[in-house]
């Protein structure tokens, strides 16, 4: 019995290990949606729902779609569609084409996320008969949870509750979301969000209390239904909360700013190449090379937010951090008596003490004139050169610094 239990137990380390290491900033399946067709809904309607979800992810639950040219969008919804095909349980599983929705953003002119999200670490506790204990990641309501999240482009992940974890966090701390304990213990987890949440009830009638703490704000409720519609309201929630942070400016290009990102750490092709994937998940284009040396890579990137939003968004990879910008040591200046070469040239060469300046002779014939000629006719004035004026120096990029902890 005790094997069992051991290996139990470490069936359930793997399955929290395998949600952490998933739970990356990066959502690798952002473009992909799965819809149930339900029996009096037509493929059509189902592939709009779908679009529907597509378009929430990127622009937000706010978002008026019947306008513009998402409503095209969900008008003809395989434009923006790459394939389309089936999952267990008769779902439909879409893959849509990531430029043409960027494109769809950029002509509709709305803030937007892109692939990286901030992580979001969930600490649960599900209340029993016999009292609270701790939402195992492998449960039914965890599993219900992961799945909402990955609907609504959230990157949820749960803690590995380790023997780290229990001495930090118990059920009564997660319950009462206490929160300088709860964030302490998030420290150790690639997460900017932590979440507070308490499931009661059954299946049929669910009820969560919750509260996210997002980068110094914070948001609580609680929402009843059933164990699925509860769980996709909150994963809505946590995405509002999200986009309000993290979305931005759809990038036209007259909106577009130009950065350089001088990136020390870079030890080896694939240090590189994480670097460029990461800069690549902006949203914005593709950056250009502009030096290297060494262990430093100089980019070029295109951003259409602010610096704050660039760093916020950088500091999404955890191998990305913010260094400070170098001071620049000023040159010495010159010294103001002469050189040592000057002083050598001086011995070298006395001036002799009663030596004068030859005097001018008064009776020595004047400089002829330049402006006549010796015939005496004077001589015709240079041509005027045009001056080609110059292009003023294109301003300084603004410069951010980081170390690259691969």
């Amino acid at each position: 019995m005790r094997f069992k239990q051991r290996v139990r137990l470490l069936l359930l380390c793997i399955a929290a290990l395998a949600s952490f290491s998933l739970s990356a900033a990066v959502l690798d399946d952002l473009y992909r949606v799965q819809v149930t067709q339900a029996e009096d809904q037509s493929r059509d309607d189902a592939l709009r729902a779908a679009t529907r979800v597509m378009l929430q992810r990127l622009v937000g639950n706010e978002v008026e779609l019947q306008r513009g040219p998402l409503a095209a969008a969900l008008k003809s919804p395989q434009d923006v569609m790459r394939r389309i095909g089936t999952a267990e349980g008769g779902k439909l599983r879409i893959e849509f084409e990531p430029e043409a929705l960027n494109r769809l953003v950029r002509d509709a002119g709305l803030r937007a996320l892109g692939r990286n999200r901030p992580g979001i670490v969930l600490w649960a506790v599900e209340a029993g008969e016999l009292g609270d204990r701790t939402l195992s990641p492998v449960s039914a309501s965890a599993l219900i949870l992961k799945e909402a999240a990955a609907h609504r482009g959230v990157a949820l992940s749960f803690p590995l509750g380790d023997l780290q974890d229990m001495s930090q966090v118990d059920e009564q701390l997660i319950r009462q979301a206490s929160r300088d304990e709860l964030l302490a213990a998030s420290e150790r987890y690639p997460a900017e969000g932590t979440v507070a949440l308490t499931v009661s009830g059954s299946a049929d009638q669910s009820m969560l209390d919750w509260t996210l703490w997002l980068n110094g704000q914070s948001d609580s409720g609680r929402i009843t239904g059933t164990a699925e519609a509860a769980a996709d309201k909150l994963m809505v929630a946590i995405a509002n909360a999200v986009f309000a942070q993290y979305a931005t400016p759809a990038g036209a290009a007259d909106g577009v700013s130009g950065w350089r990102l001088h990136v020390e750490g870079i030890n080896s092709v694939a240090d590189y190449a994480g670097l460029l994937r990461s800069v690549n998940q902006l949203g914005s284009q593709a950056p250009q090379l502009i030096a290297i040396e060494g262990d430093k890579v100089q980019l070029q990137v295109s951003f259409a937010g602010s610096e704050a939003q660039l760093e916020r968004l950088l500091n999404l990879d955890m191998r990305l951090q913010r260094m400070p910008e170098p001071v620049v040591e000023p040159e010495p200046e010159p010294a103001l008596g002469g050189t040592e070469q000057d002083d050598a040239s001086a011995d070298l060469f006395p001036i002799p003490a009663d030596s004068t300046a030859p005097a001018l002779d008064p009776n020595a014939e004047s400089m002829p004139d330049p402006a006549n000629d010796p015939s005496g006719e004077p001589l015709a004035a240079p041509e005027p050169q045009q001056v080609v004026p110059t292009a003023p120096p294109a301003p300084a990029l603004p410069t951010l610094y980081f170390r690259w902890r691969g």
